[in-house]
């Protein structure tokens, strides 16, 4: 019991803060959860203390700018949640809204068309490409042609 006791740390709480500096109260406490291990009237002087204790915690916290501190951060906070969740349901909305307007524009069909008209034109000038490199080829094989038997007439 007397580590939770002295676990409480330095609270001026405990008694009037000057005595708090001083030690006093809190081996006032110590002492007494002590002698609260061994005899029932100092475990009742104890539970006294502690009411006294928390009383006087209860008061300054009531009073305290640490109270009004908080409740200014959980009203900030709640404001802050308020506005997290109307942007959030903004967001929500426009996103619905330009995702209905992009079906209803048909953009991604004809975007899809788009690409399969580029592919079907690729094709088309691989293929012409193919036709044009083929008939080069030819060519060259005619004017090999050529060229060999105009050297085998020379010849003879």
């Amino acid at each position: 019991m007397s580590f939770l006791l002295l676990s409480l740390g330095s609270s001026p709480v405990w008694a009037d803060s000057s005595e708090w500096e001083r030690g006093g109260a809190g081996k006032r406490f110590a002492e007494m959860a002590e002698k609260a291990s061994t005899d029932p009237r100092a475990l009742a002087e104890l539970y006294r203390m502690r009411e006294r204790y928390v009383d006087r915690a209860a008061r300054e916290w009531r009073d305290g700018a640490e109270r009004k501190k908080l409740q200014e951060a959980s009203s900030l906070l709640q404001r802050n949640i308020e506005r997290i969740s109307s942007s959030l349901r903004m967001a929500t909305e426009a996103a619905d809204a330009m995702s209905t307007r992009i079906r209803q524009s048909e953009l991604l069909e004809k975007a899809a068309h788009l690409e399969t008209t580029a592919k079907e034109a690729g094709a088309r000038l691989a293929a012409r490409w193919e036709r044009e490199r083929a008939a080069r080829e030819r060519e060259r094989e005619q004017r090999e042609r050529d060229a060999g038997e105009r050297a085998r007439e020379q010849r003879r």
